[in-house]
């Protein structure tokens, strides 16, 4: 006899290292909990293993508060470089100056809280899933407990309807079906037993003498013994990734981070520079900080945060109205520059209805048309088929021994009530023209057997006018061998099975009891969604690799993923099994060519998630089961459907209301579209900053004073820009994208950007300097800053036009954006208001000035327009010159291809 202490100590060791109880008796688990099958735990023993093991809940992290968010929001590199310039320039004592850039700097802080303020709630979803109540026997009764105590070594009964709380193993079952599509995304329900299984590393959907947490019994009834809780459970495992992948940064965000880190580099740089220059050159202490200070804030791009939201927020309305819902607005442009979708099979390639296609009786096959579990449809040539009787005889017997019917929803159609696969087979008996009502009336029922997992059938027993009828259902080869069928039955399995197919055998005796009436095939497929292959020969086109994961075998997913286009000769498919044999270097060789991954479980698809980032790619995953959470929070960009589970929803950052396929090429239009919408409101920031960074710049080096103040430095960045980011972010794409080439890009800033802002830059020098120089010398400072506002406002004005495209002149751009009209003079009376009016002089520092000298500055100001046309024509010039020469030595390899016939 082991004691107590002895078998707590093994308890706490297989708690610890997690056991494959699958592979036990149901008396070896049952000793090893230290349980009693009749009598349960005491409750003092349950007692002392909760205060051991703690409560049967999953894992928790703190939510972030509104405030946590809007804190977070200052700790930024160029955040940090415009609280130091406030503070330099309070110093000096520009009170006014130092309020305007702190209050720049709150209000980018709000903007940022705004769009981050929705709280993650994927693992208070998930922990909701074990808020049941729960059955459980202790000191000899049945008691309803809170899931929260249950523990392991708990006897846990199962009736229909149930909830499961815990992994347990099956000790005594009868007919008990599971749900499991939460845990495997699978939609037909998993008959149970509790003989042991021998094969080792089976995934969860492999286990039939084990239940888990989060699933429901759909029939049947059972007592167990649980095996694990909380965090150890399949579904426990599951929130402690959702821990661990919950904060995976969109690439928009680490694009955005790494191109702040070299503004904040480059303006220590720029700073320290000119800091040196000024001290060289002899330039008083004070002036050349003030310097500094402008160069600090001119370097800045204070409105990027605002940019940034404006055109997320604008691409989430308009992909709202295409039925995709954006839970992070940086999803948006995560889904423009993604290359690799992964797509859950179920809800997304698939409906997750049953649907019987095909028929197959002796020498015929007959074709089923229908859609889902609408009754309406037929049975194809069914009329004209010589086995006309039989086949109905049959069809009206199979329908009578099963309990699964369909009704109708008015808000979601036809729906099953019971088993999907009986659900499917009542289906075709209604096309056929069976009225289940209609059979009873002429048929006894002797009796009618559930579904017996260990000969794998249903059986049933009718009478009629002295005849009696026995009918068999179920898996084909059980039939073939316990019925001693004709091997023909088996050939025509397998035909059908190698198309990918789920194959329901009927067999049945009468009149009399040892005389084989017929045998029949039933083929069932997950319907289909409509237009998925178009939607999918679209994705490859917009250069995605499309992949599909599902809990199917590899010979069925192999065939599904074939039909819509996913998968092509040449590719690969990998089950579960081999995925875990091959190392991370095995899976990174092979990953390329993989376009099916069969029989997944959650892990496995984390795993493949991690090995195509690994690779380089950019991954979106679609996903509706809480088995795919964590690697919808691991992917890039995390796609849930709908119809899915609230966890799923919650995980993703993109929700597709009508779980159309289809939907994700529209989002990807849309979001290319966005990135380039971001890239032209980049250009037009950097290039207004490098342009006055290159004014201040050239100030000090010449020995000048500085050309601009702080403050008004933040009234171009700020202000004047906020309109014009606000316009052009309006702005509709000119068509489609289609190639991924056209927007691919490792960063935010490319080669063609760079030459762009340093011409653009060159452009606002040329325009301001000379300007800024005569009029301080002839007029005063404060007049000569004010000239050099104003040109450089002008310039940013017109530079919001020249930037709408990379090659069309400004002249032949149509003008269809009115919100940049109003925005142009919206900027130009704002732009009056601080140069003519007294309380605009006193907070920018500027002075009034005469009209000629306005038309001076509006003149100069063109000069940006100008040198962007002419690098337009340029551009142009040589894609006609090269088009011109490819043209050329096309003709003269026709013409050698001619005179070689």
């Amino acid at each position: 006899k082991v004691s107590r202490k002895h078998n707590f100590e093994l308890l706490t060791l297989n708690f610890e290292l997690g056991m494959n109880y699958y592979q036990k008796t149901a008396q070896e688990v049952v000793v090893e909990f230290s349980t009693d099958i009749q009598k349960g735990l005491s409750t003092s023993e349950a007692k002392d293993r909760i205060v051991t093991f703690g409560y049967n809940e999953l894992a928790q992290k703190r939510q972030e508060t509104i405030f946590d968010i809007f804190v977070r929001q200052f700790k930024s590199p160029l955040i940090y470089i415009l609280i130091f310039a406030a503070a330099l320039v309070l110093t000096l004592g520009a009170k006014i100056d130092a309020l305007v850039i702190l209050a720049v700097i709150i209000f980018n802080s709000i903007v940022g809280t705004i769009q981050e303020g929705k709280a993650r709630n994927s693992l208070s979803r998930l922990k909701s899933l074990t808020k049941h109540k729960a059955v459980v026997r202790r000191d000899e009764e049945e008691f309803l407990i809170s899931a929260e105590e249950v523990v392991c070594g708990d006897v846990l009964i199962l009736h229909e309807g149930d909830k499961i709380v815990a992994d347990a193993r099956i000790i005594v079952c009868e007919g008990l079906k599971v749900d499991e599509s939460i845990l495997t995304g699978e939609s037909q329900a998993v008959v149970k037993t509790s003989d042991v299984i021998s094969h080792k590393n089976l995934v969860v959907g492999d286990q039939k003498n084990m239940v888990f947490a989060g699933t429901s019994v759909v029939g049947g009834s059972a007592e167990c013994v649980v095996t694990e809780t909380g965090i150890n459970s399949q579904i426990g495992k599951i929130s402690k990734e959702l821990l661990e992948t919950a904060d995976v940064p969109l690439p928009l965000a680490k694009k955005v981070m790494k191109l702040t880190h070299f503004i904040a580099i480059a303006t220590f740089a720029i700073a320290v520079l000119t800091f040196l220059a000024g001290i060289a050159r002899g330039i008083e202490f004070r002036e050349i900080l003030g310097a500094v200070i402008g160069l600090a804030v001119s370097v800045v791009p204070e409105g990027l945060p605002v940019a940034v939201t404006i055109i997320l927020a604008g691409g989430v309305w308009r992909m709202a109205k295409a039925h995709a819902i954006i839970r992070q607005m940086a999803a948006v442009e995560a889904m423009g520059n993604a290359d690799c979708l992964l797509v859950d099979k179920t809800g997304t390639i698939t409906t997750g209805k049953m649907n019987i296609s095909k028929i197959s009786f002796l020498d015929e096959l007959f074709t089923v048309k229908g859609n889902g579990y609408d009754p309406t449809g037929k049975i194809e040539n069914l009329e004209k088929s010589k086995h006309k009787e039989k086949i109905l005889k049959m069809l009206s017997l199979t329908r009578l021994s099963l309990n699964a019917e369909i009704v109708y929803e008015t808000d979601g159609g036809w729906q099953p009530r019971g088993d999907s696969t009986e659900a499917a087979i009542a289906v075709v008996c209604a096309r056929a023209g069976l009225d289940k009502e209609k059979i009873e009336k002429h048929y006894k029922v002797d009796f009618a057997k559930p579904f017996d997992p260990k000969k794998r059938y249903i059986e049933g027993s009718f009478s009629k006018d002295g005849e009696k009828w026995h009918i068999f259902i179920g898996a084909p080869e059980f039939l073939s061998k316990n019925l001693k069928i004709d091997h023909g039955l088996l050939t025509d399995y397998h035909e059908l099975a190698s198309e990918g197919l789920r194959v329901i055998g009927v067999c049945m005796y009468g009149p009399k009891e040892k005389d084989l009436y017929g045998w029949m095939l039933l083929a069932i497929e997950e319907e289909i969604r409509p237009q998925v292959r178009s939607a999918v020969v679209e994705a490859k086109k917009a250069g995605f690799k499309v992949v599909m994961l599902t809990g199917d075998f590899p010979q069925t997913a192999k065939a599904i993923a074939k039909k819509v286009g996913i998968f092509e000769e040449g590719d690969l498919v990998i089950s579960g099994e081999r995925l875990e044999k091959l190392s991370k270097e095995e899976l990174s060789e092979k990953i390329e060519k993989v376009t099916v991954f069969a029989r997944i479980t959650p892990e496995h698809k984390l795993k493949i998630v991690n090995a195509f980032k690994d690779k380089g790619h950019i991954c979106a995953m679609t996903g509706d089961g809480v088995n795919d959470a964590p690697a919808l929070q691991a992917a890039h960009l995390g796609i849930g459907l709908g119809s899915g589970t609230q966890v799923a929803k919650d995980s993703a950052d993109i929700i597709l209301v009508n779980d159309n396929f289809e939907t994700i090429v529209a989002a990807i239009a849309e979001g290319r579209s966005i990135y380039l919408s971001l890239k032209k409101v980049i250009l037009y920031l950097f290039s207004t900053s490098l342009g006055e960074v290159s004014v201040i710049l050239g100030g000090v080096l010449l020995g000048l004073p500085l050309p601009l103040l702080a403050v008004q430095i933040i009234w171009l960045n700020f202000v004047t820009d906020g309109f014009f980011v606000v316009a052009l972010s309006q702005d509709s794409p000119r068509h489609k994208l289609v190639s991924k080439e056209n927007v691919e890009s490792q960063n935010l800033v490319d080669e063609l950007m760079v030459k762009r802002m340093l011409l653009m830059a060159f452009a606002m020098l040329m325009a301001t300097m000379p300007l800024f120089v005569y009029f301080s010398k002839n007029y005063s400072l404060a007049y000569g800053r004010t000239m050099a506002l104003l040109v450089l406002a002008a310039v940013q004005w017109l530079n919001a036009f020249n930037v709408r495209s990379r090659t069309l002149s400004v002249f032949k751009r149509k003008l269809d954006n009115k919100f940049l009209v109003a925005a142009f003079f919206a900027v130009f009376i704002l732009q009056i208001l601080v140069i003519e009016t007294s309380l605009g002089n006193k907070i920018m520092h500027t002075e009034n000035i005469r009209i000629e000298h306005w038309i001076i500055a509006l003149l100069a100001s063109t000069l940006i327009i100008w040198v962007e046309e002419a690098r337009k024509m340029l551009v142009k010039f040589k894609v006609q010159n090269l088009k011109f020469k490819i043209a050329n030595q096309n003709t003269k390899l026709d013409m050698v291809s001619l005179k070689y016939k």
